[in-house]
C-alpha cells in the first residue's frame, strides 16, 4: 500500500482519514468529551491540532455523516467502541479565526451568518429567517430547533482567535466588542448561555477550543457557561503527540535508523509541554513535529530550519505587557528569569482572569503558559514553570528582543550580531561579545536594568539565541559542574561549540579580584574536556562595561 501522506497543516478531518493521510489516532478521547459535563472548553497553544480534534468530534457526532461513519472512522480505536451519542446530533460550527480584525465587528456578524445559512442549507430545514441582524436570526434559529426538539451540539473553533488580536493590536476595540454592554461578542455568548437554561433547551452540548481563558473571562464575568477542561490530567494527551506516537511514526516511515536522533532533535525542539500538574509524562507539538517528518520525508534530511514559521506569533505587538511608563517592568524581569533558565514558581495555573489585569505577575505567567511559552512541573506544593524546548527559547528571545527595543536610543542589529556569531563559530572570532557589550556600554538607558550578573547573562542569552545554528543552555550540566552558557551546534557543518564561563564584578572591586575571578573561570572550563571542537571563553563584565574577553587556550 502506497505510504501515507504526512497532514501538514490539515485540518480537515474527514479528508485525512479518506485521501491516505498518516492520522495520530485521538478517537479514544471521544467517551470522555461524551460523558463529561455538556458545556466545555478547551485551551491548548496555537498549532497544536485542535481544528483537527475539533473536526474529527463533529465527524462522529454529527448525523449528517452517518451514512459515511465506517469508512471515515475506518481504523480508529472508537469504530469498535462506538458510544450511545455517535451520529445522533445537528451540529452548528463557527470558527472564529475567520473573523477580519480590520472590520472585527460587521467580520464577526457576517461569520455569524454565513453558519447560521450553512447550518439551514446542509440539513434542509424549513425555516426562513429575515435578512436581520445575524444574533437576532440566530436567536430564532435556537428557538426553532427548540420547537422541532432537534438535538443541537455547538462547536466553536478558535473562540478567542480574534479577540487576541484585538488585544494585542487595538484595546479599545478589543473592549468595543468583548466587554461593553452592548459588545456583540459578549451578546452571543450570553445568547449561548440562555440557549441551555430552559426545559427542553434547544442547545444539549458545546465544545470549544481557544488559546487563552481571558477572552472566556471578560465575556462571561468568569468561565460560567461551561467547564474549562484544559488543565485535567484525562485531557493532556487529547492533542499534541507523545512520546510512544512519536516512536510509531518513525517505525511507520521506516526511520529506524535514525530512530535516536530523530527523538533527540525532536525532544531538543518540539517536546516538554505538560498541562497537568497530575502527569508524569511531556508530550510534542503536532505542526511542529509534522513540519520535521513532511521535510525529513522529502528530503531524506532534517528542515535546514528547525523553527517552523507558522508558530511564530507577532509578539511585538504585546509590548504593552512588559512595557509601561517608558519603563520594562516586572512581567520584563520574569522573561529574563526564565531565559536564563531559574525556576519560577506560581502558587497556581490560573484557568481565569481578564485581559486587564496582564500586568499582575501571577497572570501573566498563566498568560505565557496558555501560550506555550512555559512548561509546568510539580514542586512541592506549587508548581515551577520552565522554558520547555529550544523553539520557544527561540520565540521567547525574540520577544525579549522587542521588550529592549522599547527603550530610548537602542540600537541592536540582530544580523549583524549573527554575522559576528558564525564567526566565532567557524573563525573562533569574538567580536560578537565585543558588540554586545558595546550595546551595553553605550545604551543609558539600558543601565537602569543591570544589577548583577543575572541581568548580563539573562542579555547574552536572549541574543544568541536568535540564530538557527546553535541551540543554547544556561547552566548545562556537562561533566564535573555547570557551564553558565552553552552553545551546542544545531548543525552538523558548524565547526565549532561554545562553553562560557561569565563573571561579574561590582563597582569596588579591583584587579587582584579580576584576575581571581579570571583564575576561577579557568579552573572551572580545564574541567569541561571535550575535545577540540568547543571554544572556551572567559567574559567579565563590572558593571555595564566587559573588562575581559579572552579564550581559554588549552
Amino acid at each position: 500500500m502506497k505510504q501515507k501522506k504526512i497532514p501538514y497543516g490539515l485540518s480537515d478531518f474527514k479528508r485525512v482519514k479518506t485521501e491516505n493521510y498518516y492520522y495520530i489516532d485521538k478517537t479514544r478521547f471521544i467517551p470522555l468529551v461524551e460523558d463529561d459535563a455538556d458545556f466545555l472548553f478547551f485551551l491548548r497553544p496555537r498549532r497544536f491540532g485542535k481544528s483537527l480534534l475539533i473536526n474529527m468530534l463533529i465527524a462522529y457526532f454529527d448525523i449528517h455523516y452517518k451514512d459515511e461513519f465506517e469508512e471515515i472512522f475506518k481504523d480508529t480505536w472508537i469504530l469498535n467502541n462506538q458510544t450511545p451519542l455517535k451520529s445522533s446530533f445537528y451540529i452548528l460550527k463557527f470558527d472564529f479565526s475567520a473573523v477580519d480584525i480590520t472590520r472585527y465587528e460587521e467580520s464577526f456578524r457576517t461569520n455569524i451568518a454565513l453558519e447560521i445559512k450553512y447550518f439551514i442549507k446542509k440539513y434542509n430545514l424549513d425555516i426562513k429567517l429575515p435578512d436581520n441582524d445575524p444574533l437576532d436570526n440566530l436567536r430564532d434559529l435556537f428557538r426553532y430547533i427548540k420547537e422541532k426538539d432537534l438535538p443541537l451540539y455547538i462547536f466553536i473553533d478558535e473562540y478567542d482567535n480574534f479577540a487576541n488580536k484585538l488585544l494585542a493590536s487595538n484595546i479599545a476595540n478589543y473592549k468595543n466588542i468583548v466587554t461593553d454592554k452592548t459588545a456583540s461578542y459578549k451578546e452571543f455568548f450570553t445568547m449561548l448561555k440562555a440557549g441551555t437554561s430552559d426545559n427542553d433547551s434547544a442547545i444539549k452540548k458545546m465544545f470549544f477550543t481557544g488559546v487563552t481563558p481571558v477572552a472566556l473571562y471578560d465575556v462571561s464575568s468568569g468561565s460560567n457557561i461551561g467547564k474549562n477542561v484544559s488543565l485535567l490530567k484525562s485531557y493532556n494527551d487529547m492533542v499534541g503527540i507523545t512520546k510512544d506516537e512519536l516512536k510509531d511514526m518513525i517505525s511507520y516511515y521506516n526511520f529506524e535508523d535514525k530512530k535516536q536522533s530523530i527523538i533527540k532533535r525532536c525532544d531538543d525542539w518540539y517536546n516538554n509541554y505538560r498541562f497537568s500538574l497530575d502527569t508524569t509524562h511531556t508530550i510534542y507539538n503536532s505542526d511542529m513535529i509534522l513540519y520535521y517528518f513532511d521535510y525529513l520525508i522529502k528530503t531524506d534530511a532534517e528542515p535546514k530550519n528547525l523553527i517552523d514559521t507558522n508558530v511564530r506569533t507577532d509578539y511585538s505587538k504585546l509590548k504593552f505587557l512588559i512595557y509601561m511608563n517608558k519603563k520594562l517592568n516586572g512581567n520584563f524581569e520574569l522573561l529574563n528569569k526564565l531565559i536564563v533558565n531559574e525556576d519560577v514558581v506560581t502558587s497556581d495555573i490560573k484557568d481565569n482572569f481578564s485581559a486587564f489585569e496582564l500586568t499582575n505577575s501571577e497572570n501573566f505567567k498563566s498568560f505565557l503558559f496558555s501560550l506555550g511559552f512555559m512548561n509546568l512541573n510539580r514542586y512541592r506544593v506549587s508548581a515551577k514553570l520552565q522554558i520547555p524546548n529550544q523553539t520557544i527559547k527561540k520565540l521567547l528571545s525574540e520577544f525579549i528582543d522587542f521588550g529592549y527595543k522599547s527603550l530610548d536610543n537602542y540600537n541592536f542589529n540582530t544580523d549583524e550580531f549573527n554575522n559576528q556569531l558564525l564567526d566565532l563559530a567557524y573563525d573562533k572570532n569574538l567580536s560578537c561579545f565585543h558588540y554586545l557589550a558595546n550595546v551595553i556600554s553605550t545604551t543609558s538607558s539600558l543601565r537602569d536594568y543591570i544589577d548583577g550578573e543575572n541581568f548580563i547573562k539573562a542579555y547574552m542569552l536572549a541574543y544568541l539565541n536568535l540564530n538557527n545554528f546553535y541551540e543554547v543552555y544556561s547552566e548545562r550540566e556537562f561533566e564535573k559542574g555547570f557551564v553558565d552558557i552553552l552553545l551546542e551546534k544545531a548543525k552538523d557543518e558548524v565547526p565549532y561549540g561554545v562553553m562560557i564561563e561569565l563573571k561579574y564584578l561590582k563597582k569596588e572591586d579591583n584587579d587582584t579580584i579580576l584576575e581571581q575571578k579570571i583564575q576561577d573561570a579557568k579552573a572551572q572550563l580545564t574541567k569541561y574536556d571535550k575535545g577540540d571542537n568547543y571554544i572556551k571563553i572567559i567574559i567579565v563584565f563590572k558593571r555595564w562595561e566587559m573588562v575581559y574577553c579572552e579564550e581559554l587556550k588549552c
